[in-house]
């Protein structure tokens, strides 16, 4: 993996999110993926499994994410991340921060993603 590599992974992560589509997210993803939201939860193990978790992203508006590459590690990745946005109905703002940990394979698509945040709200 490359730094350029998986910023270019990160730029369409924040496009996806930030344009609300489930679909370009989930594509970004290796059919046989291990996708851990929490570290708590059992991994998504499918494309199609992540495009189902996705569809929360469809509850949010007024989304702006940002990142910072802190490191590359053979074939893995570690980045910095915030978000904030307006969780409908009510408009509620959320702010997070968090840290990726993502596994690209040579075509860039993800093969292992871990997350970890927090909420301010």
């Amino acid at each position: 993996m490359t730094k350029e590599g998986f910023a270019e992974w990160l730029d369409k992560l924040k496009t996806a999110w930030e344009t609300r589509n489930p679909q370009e997210a989930a594509d970004l993803c290796a059919e046989n993926v291990l996708y851990f939201e929490t570290p708590f939860k059992e991994p998504l193990k499918t494309k199609e499994e992540v495009l189902q978790e996705w569809q929360s992203v469809l509850n949010q508006e007024n989304i702006i994410f940002s990142y910072e590459v802190l490191g590359i590690y053979d074939s893995w990745g570690i980045a910095h991340w915030t978000a904030e946005f307006a969780r409908l109905p009510k408009k509620e703002k959320a702010k997070l921060d968090g840290i990726f940990k993502i596994s690209l394979n040579k075509d860039n698509l993800c093969t292992e993603f871990h997350q970890w945040w927090n909420s301010e709200a």
